[in-house]
C-alpha cells in the first residue's frame, strides 16, 4: 500500500479523511477490519490516524442513514468508533 485515495469525495485535506472514509466503507465488516487496515495503513506510511476523521466522516454520512438506516451491527460499530473517537479527542 502506498497510499489510500478516496476518489468520490477527491479533495485537497488531510490525509486522514480519506483513510476515515475507508474506515467508514469497512464498518459493515466489524471493529476487528476497521482496526486492521488503520493499523496497516499506520505500518505502511509511518502515519499515526487521527480520529478526527472518524468524526468528521460519521457526521457526513447521518443523512443517508435518516432514510436508509444501517443494520443494527452495523450501527453498533459506527457507535463504539464514534465513541472512540470522541474520548480519543477529549
Amino acid at each position: 500500500m502506498t497510499g489510500v485515495v478516496d476518489w468520490p469525495n477527491a479533495s485537497i485535506g488531510p490525509p486522514s479523511a480519506d483513510v476515515g472514509h475507508c474506515r467508514a466503507n469497512l464498518f459493515p465488516y466489524g471493529p476487528a477490519a476497521v482496526s486492521r487496515f488503520t493499523q496497516a495503513w499506520q505500518d505502511l506510511t509511518g502515519a499515526t490516524y487521527n480520529p478526527w476523521a472518524d468524526v468528521v466522516t460519521i457526521i457526513g454520512t447521518l443523512d443517508g442513514m435518516r432514510e436508509e438506516p444501517p443494520p443494527p451491527a452495523e450501527r453498533d460499530v459506527i457507535e463504539t468508533v464514534l465513541a472512540q473517537a470522541v474520548t480519543a479527542l477529549s
